[in-house]
Protein backbone atom coordinates (compact mmCIF):
# COMPACT_ATOMS: atom_id res chain seq x y z
CA UNK A 1 0.00 0.00 0.00
CA UNK A 2 1.65 3.20 -0.92
CA UNK A 3 0.05 6.68 0.81
CA UNK A 4 0.48 10.03 0.53
CA UNK A 5 1.21 12.32 4.03
CA UNK A 6 0.54 15.89 4.27
CA UNK A 7 1.57 17.50 7.47
CA UNK A 8 -0.65 20.96 7.81
CA UNK A 9 -0.14 23.24 10.57
CA UNK A 10 -2.40 25.71 12.52
CA UNK A 11 -2.11 29.38 13.28
CA UNK A 12 -0.32 28.24 16.41
CA UNK A 13 2.43 26.41 14.42
CA UNK A 14 1.04 22.87 15.94
CA UNK A 15 1.41 20.17 13.55
CA UNK A 16 -1.26 17.31 12.23
CA UNK A 17 -0.61 14.63 9.94
CA UNK A 18 -3.52 13.91 6.63
CA UNK A 19 -2.59 10.35 5.23
CA UNK A 20 -4.78 8.73 2.76
CA UNK A 21 -3.56 5.36 1.39
CA UNK A 22 -3.72 5.06 -2.75
CA UNK A 23 -3.25 2.00 -4.91
CA UNK A 24 -1.88 1.84 -8.76
CA UNK A 25 1.92 2.09 -9.74
CA UNK A 26 3.25 5.39 -8.56
CA UNK A 27 5.81 6.73 -11.35
CA UNK A 28 5.12 10.46 -11.51
CA UNK A 29 6.35 13.03 -9.39
CA UNK A 30 6.31 13.19 -5.38
CA UNK A 31 6.46 16.42 -5.37
CA UNK A 32 3.62 16.81 -8.04
CA UNK A 33 1.08 14.64 -6.56
CA UNK A 34 1.52 16.42 -3.21
CA UNK A 35 0.59 19.29 -5.17
CA UNK A 36 -2.75 17.60 -6.63
CA UNK A 37 -3.96 15.82 -3.59
CA UNK A 38 -3.40 19.78 -1.61
CA UNK A 39 -5.32 21.47 -4.57
CA UNK A 40 -8.22 19.30 -3.24
CA UNK A 41 -7.79 19.14 0.40
CA UNK A 42 -6.68 22.61 0.69
CA UNK A 43 -10.18 24.35 -0.01
CA UNK A 44 -11.41 22.06 3.16
CA UNK A 45 -8.87 23.53 5.97
CA UNK A 46 -7.92 26.20 7.18
CA UNK A 47 -4.31 25.33 8.09
CA UNK A 48 -1.17 25.52 6.13
CA UNK A 49 0.89 22.66 4.07
CA UNK A 50 3.86 22.88 5.99
CA UNK A 51 5.42 19.30 4.67
CA UNK A 52 4.37 16.93 2.84
CA UNK A 53 5.31 12.87 1.80
CA UNK A 54 4.87 9.93 -0.33
CA UNK A 55 5.26 6.32 0.98
CA UNK A 56 5.63 3.83 -1.88
CA UNK A 57 5.16 0.04 -1.34
CA UNK A 58 6.99 -2.02 -4.37
CA UNK A 59 6.34 -5.34 -5.55
CA UNK A 60 9.08 -7.24 -4.31
CA UNK A 61 8.05 -10.33 -5.83
CA UNK A 62 10.76 -10.90 -8.46
CA UNK A 63 13.42 -9.91 -6.39
CA UNK A 64 16.36 -12.47 -4.87
CA UNK A 65 15.11 -13.11 -1.84
CA UNK A 66 15.68 -15.96 0.40
CA UNK A 67 13.68 -17.66 3.13
CA UNK A 68 14.26 -16.24 6.26
CA UNK A 69 17.21 -18.55 7.45
CA UNK A 70 15.70 -20.96 10.42
CA UNK A 71 17.40 -19.53 12.81
CA UNK A 72 16.73 -15.99 11.87
CA UNK A 73 15.23 -13.73 14.62
CA UNK A 74 14.19 -10.33 15.05
CA UNK A 75 15.14 -9.59 18.37
CA UNK A 76 18.30 -10.08 16.98
CA UNK A 77 19.56 -6.75 16.58
CA UNK A 78 22.51 -4.25 15.11
CA UNK A 79 22.47 -0.91 16.03
CA UNK A 80 24.17 1.37 14.00
CA UNK A 81 24.93 4.81 15.15
CA UNK A 82 25.87 7.34 12.72
CA UNK A 83 26.98 11.34 13.24
CA UNK A 84 25.71 14.01 10.46
CA UNK A 85 28.10 16.51 9.26
CA UNK A 86 26.27 18.88 11.97
CA UNK A 87 26.88 17.00 13.91
CA UNK A 88 23.26 15.51 14.75
CA UNK A 89 23.11 11.07 15.99
CA UNK A 90 20.91 8.82 14.09
CA UNK A 91 20.41 5.77 14.59
CA UNK A 92 19.47 2.76 12.63
CA UNK A 93 19.03 -0.54 13.63
CA UNK A 94 18.83 -3.98 11.57
CA UNK A 95 16.68 -6.81 12.70
CA UNK A 96 17.38 -10.50 11.73
CA UNK A 97 21.39 -9.32 11.96
CA UNK A 98 23.31 -12.56 11.23
CA UNK A 99 25.21 -13.44 14.43
CA UNK A 100 28.62 -14.19 12.95
CA UNK A 101 28.97 -10.97 11.98
CA UNK A 102 29.52 -9.65 15.81
CA UNK A 103 32.66 -9.69 16.98
CA UNK A 104 34.25 -13.03 18.10
CA UNK A 105 31.69 -14.83 15.62
CA UNK A 106 29.23 -13.91 16.90
CA UNK A 107 30.02 -13.90 20.82
CA UNK A 108 31.09 -10.46 21.39
CA UNK A 109 28.68 -7.26 21.26
CA UNK A 110 30.12 -4.97 18.57
CA UNK A 111 29.89 -5.83 14.83
CA UNK A 112 32.97 -6.75 13.12
CA UNK A 113 34.08 -3.90 10.67
CA UNK A 114 36.12 -6.19 8.70
CA UNK A 115 33.06 -7.92 7.56
CA UNK A 116 32.77 -6.94 3.75
CA UNK A 117 29.28 -7.58 4.46
CA UNK A 118 29.25 -4.84 7.10
CA UNK A 119 31.50 -2.44 4.84
CA UNK A 120 28.99 -2.17 2.12
CA UNK A 121 26.31 -1.27 4.60
CA UNK A 122 28.41 1.74 6.33
CA UNK A 123 29.48 2.63 2.81
CA UNK A 124 26.09 3.00 1.92
CA UNK A 125 25.04 5.08 4.69
CA UNK A 126 27.80 7.32 4.40
CA UNK A 127 28.33 7.36 0.59
CA UNK A 128 24.93 7.18 -1.18
CA UNK A 129 23.08 4.50 -2.92
CA UNK A 130 21.67 4.29 -7.01
CA UNK A 131 18.27 5.08 -6.73
CA UNK A 132 17.41 1.49 -9.48
CA UNK A 133 16.19 4.20 -11.72
CA UNK A 134 16.94 4.59 -15.81
CA UNK A 135 19.11 7.43 -15.12
CA UNK A 136 21.31 6.71 -11.77
CA UNK A 137 20.63 9.25 -8.83
CA UNK A 138 22.60 9.36 -5.67
CA UNK A 139 20.12 8.82 -2.62
CA UNK A 140 21.82 10.01 0.48
CA UNK A 141 20.64 8.71 4.11
CA UNK A 142 20.16 11.52 6.41
CA UNK A 143 19.32 12.85 9.82
CA UNK A 144 15.90 14.19 10.28
CA UNK A 145 17.03 17.28 10.05
CA UNK A 146 18.05 16.45 5.97
CA UNK A 147 22.18 15.95 7.12
CA UNK A 148 24.12 13.40 5.34
CA UNK A 149 25.53 10.84 7.39
CA UNK A 150 29.01 11.10 7.03
CA UNK A 151 31.05 9.08 10.17
CA UNK A 152 29.75 5.48 12.04
CA UNK A 153 30.30 6.11 15.34
CA UNK A 154 29.01 2.93 16.92
CA UNK A 155 28.18 -0.64 15.68
CA UNK A 156 26.96 -2.44 18.68
CA UNK A 157 24.53 -5.43 19.46
CA UNK A 158 20.90 -4.59 20.57
CA UNK A 159 19.07 -7.76 21.64
CA UNK A 160 15.79 -7.19 22.00
CA UNK A 161 15.55 -3.98 25.10
CA UNK A 162 18.87 -4.60 25.07
CA UNK A 163 20.76 -0.52 25.52
CA UNK A 164 24.15 0.59 26.28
Amino acid sequence: MSAVNLVIADADGDKSIFSMDFSGAFTGDVTGLIENVWAIVNPLVNGQLVGGSVTIEADITDYVNVAAAAISDVQEKAQFVFKSLGGYLKTLTLPTFIETFFTSSGAGKEVDLTQSAVTAFIAMVEDGVDDGGGTPVEINPTTSHLEDLTDLVTARQAWGKTRR
